[in-house]
């Protein structure tokens, strides 16, 4: 699942709208569209903002490589 699918099914299981995330985090729906289907990647600080939004925390475990996503 890349971050785009991650962030799309946090926001529906939130019972949020794209326009809903968007106002939340101070960006168009468009970015929150294109961030969703894959054709822009966030940045760090932006994915943060997005996450604080949907009250989901990235935890980094030091034995993978990788980060994973917890929900609060």
């Amino acid at each position: 699942m890349n971050t785009g699918e991650i962030v799309k099914k946090i926001r529906k299981k939130r019972g949020l709208t794209r326009k809903q995330l968007a106002d939340k985090v101070h960006m168009s729906q468009q970015t929150v569209a294109n961030i969703e289907n894959g054709s822009v990647s966030p940045r760090m600080d932006t994915m943060l903002a997005i996450m604080r939004a949907l009250d989901y925390e990235i935890v980094f475990n030091p034995k993978y490589k990788g980060g994973y996503l917890d929900e609060r």
